[in-house]
């Protein structure tokens, strides 16, 4: 993956943390939702572009043929449950080690 995926795929994750972090705040949540009407808009347009980073890591990791099927089904899990943070770990760190183990264990490699 390329160092600007990953950086695009990495601001949905930081537009969610940022987004959860206005209900710690009351101030903070009042400057980014001034009324209910705003709110009503931002929700769905933080979560679409989540799922579509969701979609396209989990499609990306089931893509890698030499990789066990218990480590994708299990950052699957944890793509779906715990999203903010496991995709950052994902992109930046888990998915090359995945691409690495998927052309180590390829048959017939040529280096």
């Amino acid at each position: 993956m390329t160092k600007l995926t990953k950086i695009l795929l990495s601001i949905p994750s930081i537009l969610g943390i940022v987004y959860m972090l206005t209900f710690w705040s009351d101030d903070f949540f009042k400057w980014i939702t001034n009324n209910v009407i705003r709110f009503e808009h931002q929700a769905p347009i933080v979560n679409g572009i989540i799922l579509i980073q969701i979609s396209y890591l989990i499609y990306r990791l089931w893509t890698y043929k030499n990789v066990e099927k218990d480590k994708k089904t299990m950052w699957t899990v944890l793509l779906v449950i715990f999203n903010l943070i496991t995709s950052l770990i994902f992109i930046w760190k888990k998915d090359n080690e995945f691409e690495q183990l998927n052309i180590n264990n390829a048959p017939n490699n040529v280096k």
